[in-house]
């Protein structure tokens, strides 16, 4: 084994207990009610804050990439809660993950397109006014402009979001919630 590796093993080791390629990370918690947002909803849902997604993108932006995430939640005082209902609460919190994922997704392909098609606009309103040298560099520049954020937005800045989000899906192997042992 390298230098770098063995580093890199005795760094992780202080966080997660390494077996194969499969790291474990305890995330304890004082309470469950520590992790839901009592600010948004009703009685009937459940919303989490972002203190429990936070600890597990920065857990996994820890690990190198080939290994992957055992990750155990351990509330140590579940007060109105079952396991049960906090698993549900959880998973039914990932899949509103998801939707609003997808929705930021499709609000910035609109976003992206509509400044494409603008600058498209804007360039060839400046083909009818290159006669005019100072009018047509500046509108030339800023359909350029418009065009090119477009793209940045449509493609670049959606694609690295998306690239994140499947790098901390594949990276997590298995998550198990529990209450604290005495």
């Amino acid at each position: 084994m390298s230098k770098r590796k063995e580093m890199e093993m005795e760094i992780l080791k202080h966080y997660f207990h390494i077996d194969g390629d499969i790291a474990t990370l305890n995330l304890v918690y004082d309470s469950f009610a520590e992790l839901i947002n009592t600010n948004f909803g009703d009685d009937k849902t459940e919303k989490l804050n972002d203190k429990l997604m936070s600890d597990v993108r920065d857990a996994v932006s820890l690990l190198p990439r080939h290994y992957k995430l055992d990750l155990q939640i351990i509330i140590k005082d579940f007060g109105d809660y079952k396991v049960e209902e906090c698993e549900k609460i959880i998973r039914d919190n990932v899949h509103l993950a998801g939707y609003c994922i997808l929705k930021e997704n499709n609000k910035k392909r609109l976003n992206g397109f509509s400044l494409i098609c603008a600058g498209a606009v804007v360039l060839i309103a400046s083909y009818f006014l290159r006669k005019f040298d100072l009018w047509f560099d500046l509108i030339n520049i800023s359909g350029t402009l418009f065009v090119w954020e477009g793209v940045n937005t449509a493609f670049i800045e959606r694609n690295a979001y998306n690239k994140a989000m499947r790098t901390i899906a594949k990276s997590i192997h298995n998550i198990t919630i529990r209450g604290e042992e005495k």
